[in-house]
């Protein structure tokens, strides 16, 4: 009696269960990777786009502080305020000036001159 229940028992192929475990396992993996790649890449999104709009906003208050400081440094600006009373500006003395007078150039100084000794230039 023994052998017959031996005969009608399924044998099951061990090499081939292994190998069905391990693509599920992998195509589990794959999925689980591909799902948490995702959400990476809409939180960085996110991330990316707020920074974008932080740098327009600190663009926009610098063109505005450039604009202000552009009015206030004006010249009619710091006439009015010296009117006001608000600066305190004295005139440059003549001995404070310093003018530069640029020499005129002779045709000889495009020239190129020759030297004797190589060694004697620095």
């Amino acid at each position: 009696m023994n052998r017959s229940r031996r005969k009608n028992c399924n044998t099951v192929n061990a090499a081939s269960l292994a190998r069905w475990i391990v693509v599920t396992a992998f195509l589990a993996l794959a999925g689980l990777g591909y799902v948490y790649l995702t959400l990476q890449l809409y939180h960085l999104g996110d991330r990316r786009k707020a920074a974008e709009n932080e740098l327009a906003t600190l663009r926009t208050q610098n063109d505005i502080a450039s604009a202000q400081i552009a009015a206030l440094t004006s010249r009619s600006a710091l006439q009015r305020r010296l009117k006001e009373g608000y600066l305190k500006m004295l005139p440059i003395s003549e001995g404070n000036i310093v003018r530069l007078t640029i020499p005129a150039r002779s045709a000889d100084e495009n020239a190129i001159q020759p030297v004797a000794n190589p060694s004697d230039v620095r």
